[in-house]
């Protein structure tokens, strides 16, 4: 069954309405209520549109709109932090992957850092911070990011004038260099080193050589998000919604686990299984000796396949969620033997049926 359309913002004096979840089984959306000039939350709820216009305006019959809003305070890090989280979760152009790494970002510094005042944090604290991660074991590259995400929630509390607005100073980290794997796997090795797997690894993986997708896109799937009826998968990353009509023997793989639920479709046991699933590839790599590949290059493999059989690059590209630039730049790889056989197809130095001749052709009679 189709989605329904979200309903229109509702007004009601000064107060404007905006339905910003759902809807659930019974019709219902999440409504927001805020004054128009303050921007500030008065009420949420879940109602038709016809019920949240009633209760708002109830509520402004009350005297809702003459009490004082209570101003958010941000007394310390673990507040600000709170706070900006808050914010993360209501963006709907975040994916649920991205609020998540944030999540997980900030917990880490609230661990660190959330009992001091925003007035406190400085040079000393970032760097005692930094030092103290590493002292745990943590990656420099996961710090590194840390990092960023909490400079990105002090410029946000500083543009919302929750603290004063100044900027954090650099913290420098020494982080090794990182080397891109590129290699886009043959669709034979692909399938010996899936064989190799087992469990949720292999599943995923399976799925990742079938779709194209995203590795956060599989891993992150729950189990209404395959149809059972028309064996379709709704895929969600970056650029939006997507749909992927799965082959019947994949399908086949999943089909005990569809309840319509939105229960997890994959029972995994760590909190970042695109990494686990990216370890267990690159594990049976090196089993087999087989070139080391990604769950990236299965999906640039999958564009291979496509284009390679003749598939319409605008409908390869709805498929792998790319723009038709993107993926012909960065996922098509051309080989010597698409050349030769580009060359051969287009019938080039051939004109009018004749082979093109010169001077050159005669000089050797």
């Amino acid at each position: 069954m189709s989605k329904k359309n979200r309903p229109k913002p509702a007004e009601v004096g000064e107060v404007r309405l905006s339905a910003i979840k759902g809807p659930r089984s019974d019709g219902a959306w999440y409504w927001r209520a805020r004054r128009k000039r303050q921007r500030d939350t008065l009420w949420t709820g879940w109602a038709t549109r016809d019920e949240a216009m009633e209760t708002v305006a109830r509520l402004i019959a009350s005297g809702l709109l003459e009490r004082e809003d209570p101003r958010p305070s941000a007394r310390t890090m673990h507040d600000l932090l709170d706070l900006w989280l808050e914010q993360q979760e209501r963006r709907r152009d975040l994916s649920p992957q991205s609020v998540k790494n944030y999540t997980r970002c900030c917990r880490h510094a609230v661990a660190w850092l959330g009992e001091l005042r925003p007035d406190d944090l400085g040079r000393l604290t970032l760097e005692r911070y930094r030092n103290q991660r590493l002292g745990e074991g943590a990656a420099p590259r996961t710090i590194q990011q840390e990092l960023i995400v909490l400079r990105m929630a002090w410029r946000w509390a500083g543009d919302a004038g929750l603290i004063p607005d100044r900027a954090l100073p650099s913290v420098k980290i020494k982080v090794q260099g990182y080397v891109a794997n590129h290699h886009t796997p043959s669709p034979a090795d692909a399938a010996r080193v899936i064989a190799l797997l087992d469990g949720e690894d292999q599943l995923a993986a399976q799925l990742l050589a079938t779709t194209g997708a995203r590795v956060s896109e599989v891993t992150g799937l729950q189990r209404c998000d395959v149809d059972l009826r028309t064996r379709r998968v709704t895929l969600r990353g970056k650029t939006g919604a997507r749909v992927f009509p799965l082959p019947e023997p994949i399908f086949a793989l999943v089909a005990d686990r569809l309840d319509g639920s939105a229960r997890p479709l994959f029972d995994w046991t760590t909190s970042v299984p695109g990494s686990r699933v990216r370890v267990a590839l690159q594990k049976a790599c090196l089993r087999l000796g087989v070139p080391v590949f990604t769950p990236h290059g299965l999906r640039r493999m999958v564009v291979d396949q496509m284009i390679r059989s003749g598939v319409d690059v605008s409908t390869a590209a709805s498929l792998t969620g790319h723009s038709v630039e993107v993926m012909l730049r960065h996922y098509r790889k051309v080989s010597e033997a698409d050349r030769v056989e580009a060359v051969a197809k287009a019938g080039l130095g051939v004109l009018g049926g004749k082979v093109i001749e010169g001077p050159w052709a005669k000089a050797g009679g």
